[in-house]
């Protein structure tokens, strides 16, 4: 369900966790973010204070063992599920953008992209929803910034340090779309090579046979950070550099790649050596 929620016209301050004690304005967004998420949930405002009691004997479990183990596991993985099921419909019809801004944390008009690929969307939704789940830990849990007393629930909570999140997340996915999408949509090989800033000294006649393997499989991809990297391993880079460009680590980058030459494989795709 997409979740359409207003909020008031005052800015809050621009603190490092939800809910901070010295935010008054970004404490009243998260009034009114509880309030229309109950609402469109289908429950009823005047449910909260039993809301919050539950929500506090929940906390104090998950601080008894450190927010560790498979108590923490299970709560998160369904406070994660309800925010994914909040924060991507909220990237499809950009009420993210604005709830971004309402939090003090706006992304500038000129590098919204009005129409982005679902497959893009989910993945900014998915880290975005990573990096709440970082940050609701860390100062709603450990450092104890949520209460009671503030008024909002923990999904509401957890759905506000999504909201503080999804600006980096989508800077960071905005700068690697921007500079692959010159080689994607370049003509030819050298064109693709020449709108990348560092080749790494690639050989050309390398680099157009890549280039040549990649677009072979990329349509077969559905793995946003794989299909990318892929382009610039084509473009020249190494497996590492390529990787560093794709916020992943190398092994992580590996695995992936290998995960793809196997349904590739098992699509009677380009054998092992293409990627090689």
């Amino acid at each position: 369900m997409a979740h359409k929620v207003a909020g008031r016209a005052d800015r809050p301050s621009a603190s490092d966790g939800p809910g901070a004690a010295d935010s008054a304005g970004r404490g009243a967004k998260l009034a009114d973010l509880d309030d229309a998420l109950v609402r469109a949930g289908g429950g009823q405002a005047d449910d909260r204070a039993a809301r919050l009691a539950a929500d506090a004997e929940i906390v104090r479990r998950l601080r008894q063992v450190s927010c560790k183990g498979p108590l923490y596991d299970k709560f998160m993985r369904q406070l994660m599920q309800y925010g994914w099921n909040v924060i991507s419909p909220w990237c499809g019809s950009g009420e993210i953008f604005r709830q971004a801004r309402a939090f003090g944390r706006p992304v500038a008009e000129s590098e919204i992209l009005p129409h982005w690929d679902p497959d893009d969307r989910q993945e900014v939704a998915t880290e975005t929803v990573l990096a709440g789940e970082r940050l609701f830990r860390r100062h709603a849990l450990l450092k104890g910034a949520w209460t009671p007393e503030g008024g909002a629930s923990l999904t509401t909570f957890y759905v506000g340090a999504c909201i503080l999140c999804f600006k980096g997340e989508y800077k960071r996915w905005h700068r690697r779309h921007t500079a692959i999408r010159a080689c994607l949509a370049a003509d030819d090989a050298d064109q693709a090579l020449a709108s990348l800033p560092d080749q790494r000294g690639a050989d050309p006649l390398k680099a157009v046979v890549l280039r040549s393997q990649v677009e072979e499989v990329l349509s077969c991809l559905t793995d946003p950070k794989l299909r990318e990297g892929l382009v610039l391993r084509a473009a020249g880079y190494s497996q590492t550099d390529a990787a560093r460009c794709v916020d992943l680590g190398t092994k992580a980058f590996e695995s992936r790649l290998g995960r793809a030459r196997v349904k590739l494989r098992g699509h009677d795709g380009p054998s092992e050596s293409t990627n090689s």
